[in-house]
């Protein structure tokens, strides 16, 4: 494991207060999936409301089945399907051939009719993970929907708050996206207060691949549970720049990470508020990783600021690729907003957003080509895209690609690894 720490600036102002960011990126250890592996246990959750009909049920079922072929005996799952009726086609079982047997002769049977119970569903797959969770497994619930949850439990905040609480009794969410109906902003909240992806499947056929992809990283995990302890001075604020949880204890501060895979490269982007101070202060800022079973395990990083007068601080030098890096997750947070108030009819207000983004990343850009691209990128999609009503599959699509740059994920949604090794 490696722990890198990237602070934008040095000084900060002893006068006012002052906003700074930290990077932190850590580098998951390698693994070997075909020598000995952590076993999971995976519950695959799937929508057959109507809109699932044809092309898309069946293509869920191909997705099933695969990931069937790629578990074995010493893993166990769960098949659940739900509409406005949840059905529990197969009970949670280890993944002997004669269970993924009947399972997919079960499973053959389902067709697509009703409403979208997504809850109902959702909940009855994480119950069937949580019977066969043990110590030292990895505990998944892959939810797939092409739909709104219109029956049963709806309020978005009631389903995050079940995820974190799954999460915290180790049973991770990842979720499925399919087509233009479904809610990207309650799958992504589910996902990421459940310690899973948020994946959005834009065409039916992706459905199998991206499954695949999740289940293969759930059986490449070297580190469970890992999460970021941030010790900051008395009186700094922290907040993640991005869809992590950060959790609070006194000057102590930890950023879920959930689950890392072999090799796994994954940034925290941090905005810390200092507080006034005395010129020549120092302010340390100390972090360390930690995971459920030890393989994080390493030195920590110490970051550090220095209190000085304005001059001072206006002189400082910038790093650049970090400012790159900063630029980049506001532009992401932006336009994921813009997306709300674009569905929402307030065309002004998605437009005006990018617009003072895009004026802040000129504030500090000086004369680098990224970050007055990025500025200029939105800028242009103020005056055109977000400006008119956009088309539903545009808008989740523009989400979706946010969601990648905020959570460190590749453009296929996959984890973002520190060599080509793409094993999921």
């Amino acid at each position: 494991m490696t722990l890198e720490i990237r602070q934008d600036r040095h000084y900060i102002r002893s006068a006012s207060r002052s906003t700074r960011h930290l990077l932190v990126r850590v580098v998951a250890p390698a693994g070997d999936r075909r020598a000995e592996r952590l076993p999971i246990t995976v519950a695959l959750v799937l929508d057959r409301s109507g809109s699932m009909a044809g092309l898309k049920i069946g293509l869920a079922k191909q997705a099933v089945d695969r990931a069937l072929s790629a578990i074995d005996d010493r893993d166990r799952f769960a098949v659940v399907v739900y509409d406005d009726q949840i059905d529990v086609v197969a009970g949670l079982a280890p993944a002997a051939r004669e269970a993924k047997d009947r399972a997919r002769e079960r499973l053959g049977a389902i067709d697509a009719r009703g409403t979208t119970n997504l809850a109902g569903g959702w909940l009855a797959g994480c119950e069937q993970v949580a019977l066969g969770q043990g110590d030292e497994r990895v505990a998944r619930a892959l939810l797939l929907t092409d739909g709104l949850a219109n029956v049963g439990i709806t309020d978005p905040a009631e389903l995050e708050h079940h995820a974190g609480e799954l999460r915290r009794r180790g049973v991770a969410t990842s979720t499925f996206g399919v087509g233009a109906d479904f809610d990207e902003a309650l799958l992504q909240g589910m996902a990421s207060a459940g310690g899973g992806h948020f994946y959005y499947i834009e065409r039916p056929a992706q459905i199998p691949d991206l499954i695949a992809s999740e289940l293969g990283e759930a059986l490449d995990v070297v580190a469970r549970a890992a999460r970021l302890q941030i010790l900051l001075p008395p009186g700094v604020d922290a907040r993640v720049i991005g869809p992590r949880p950060l959790l609070r204890s006194g000057d102590c501060w930890a950023v879920e990470l959930g689950d890392l895979v072999s090799r796994q490269e994954l940034d925290v982007l941090l905005a810390l508020n200092f507080p006034h101070g005395s010129d020549g202060d120092e302010m340390p800022v100390r972090v360390s990783a930690t995971d459920a079973d030890g393989a994080l395990a390493g030195a920590p990083g110490v970051a550090g600021w220095t209190y000085a007068d304005h001059r001072t601080n206006d002189a400082q030098p910038r790093d650049r690729a970090l400012d790159r890096i900063v630029a980049s997750n506001h532009a992401a947070r932006a336009r994921q907003e813009a997306v709300r108030l674009n569905r929402g009819g307030d065309l002004a207000g998605a437009s005006r957003l990018l617009r003072d983004v895009a004026r802040k990343i000129r504030g500090y850009a000086g004369d680098d080509p990224q970050l007055l691209e990025l500025a200029d990128a939105l800028d242009r999609e103020a005056a055109v895209e977000f400006s008119v009503p956009m088309a539903e599959p545009t808008r989740k699509a523009v989400h979706a690609a946010s969601y990648r740059v905020l959570a460190s994920r590749d453009v296929l949604g996959r984890a973002r690894r520190s060599d080509p090794d793409d094993r999921a």
